[in-house]
């Protein structure tokens, strides 16, 4: 039978690969976030975290290996996979915000899952700690969001630290704008979690033309052509988002031609049905086709 000793000499060394875990923190510190959390086992095809989600657990894949993935149902896109000493979950976790993916183990597994509060009193302690977490969750972020492109599925690593490291996250409260029409664009937005409605006004009211949803970008047009906005984007939930500057993005496209090529093409479209939707008559059955989906957005984001 394996001693306690062997067990805790085990998760040191697993957590000793780990840049936030091993480098930062005291074996003392590592101890007290070893006895403060559970040690089981995870099986395959468990779910450790599910996107969108709120919850307060962070883990460290002592043994094993879980799959990180993005989206639901037919249009789950694998994000990478981590192995023995991963951390995950912990800015989730700190802050209670919504899952950005979906975590699965794909190999038996032994995790230790801490409480975030055992984490928080810990980073209280520690403060360049938080700092870290901070910008690793900064890198994962970004890193998420611009895989969950379709457009940018082509791109390498390289590439993505690239676009990456000239991005920024921005979050909004419900109801927020991000964009409004008619205004200079400066920026390209890609959204990481969240809902976000795109509209228009008319003389009377807000024409709703699209609801955006995560691994979906906006803000192109205006950036593309140097013409005003052609519509407002607001949030519906509470969002974060990847925020790539006029002139980064500008420098992105000109490097990827490939990649203006995609995006040009969606402006293009887009525009071709704002300009459309301006000029038609909004049926009731469109008004309550898109309020209908912005109530469950809303519902689903209450019960989460």
């Amino acid at each position: 039978m394996t001693d306690v000793s062997t067990i805790f000499d085990s998760m040191h060394k697993a957590m000793q690969k780990n840049p936030i875990f091993g480098d930062l923190l005291s074996q003392e510190d590592r101890e007290y976030l070893l006895n403060g959390g559970t040690v089981r086992v995870a099986q395959k095809g468990e779910v450790l975290c599910k996107q969108y989600q709120r919850d307060n657990s962070v883990f460290v894949l002592l043994n094993g290996a879980v799959e990180v993935t993005e989206g639901m149902g037919s249009n789950v896109k694998s994000l990478c996979k981590l192995y023995s000493g991963e951390v995950f979950g912990e800015i989730a976790a700190l802050f209670m915000m919504p899952r950005i993916a979906t975590v699965t183990v794909i190999k038996r597994s032994v995790v230790l899952e801490i409480p975030g509060e055992v984490l928080g009193e810990l980073i209280d302690k520690v403060p360049v700690l938080r700092d870290a977490v901070f910008e690793r969750y900064h890198y994962r972020s970004i890193n998420t969001a611009l895989r969950s492109v379709a457009i940018f599925s082509s791109l390498d690593d390289a590439a993505l630290d690239d676009i990456g490291n000239a991005a920024s996250l921005v979050t909004a409260k419900k109801g927020e704008l991000f964009i409004r029409e008619g205004e200079l664009g400066d920026a390209l937005y890609i959204i990481n979690y969240g809902v976000a409605r795109v509209f228009t006004k008319t003389e009377n009211a807000d024409l709703n033309l699209a609801l955006l949803r995560p691994g979906e970008y906006f803000g192109e047009w205006s950036l593309l052509t140097g013409a005003p906005r052609a519509a407002s984007v607001a949030a519906v939930t509470q969002m974060e988002v990847v925020r790539l500057g006029c002139e980064e993005f500008l420098d992105f496209i000109r490097k990827y031609p490939n990649i203006r090529e995609s995006i040009d093409l969606v402006a293009h479209e887009r525009k071709e049905r704002t300009e459309f939707a301006k000029t038609r008559p909004e049926s009731e059955n469109d008004v309550q086709v898109i309020l209908g989906e912005i109530e469950k957005i809303l519902i689903a984001e209450h019960d989460s």
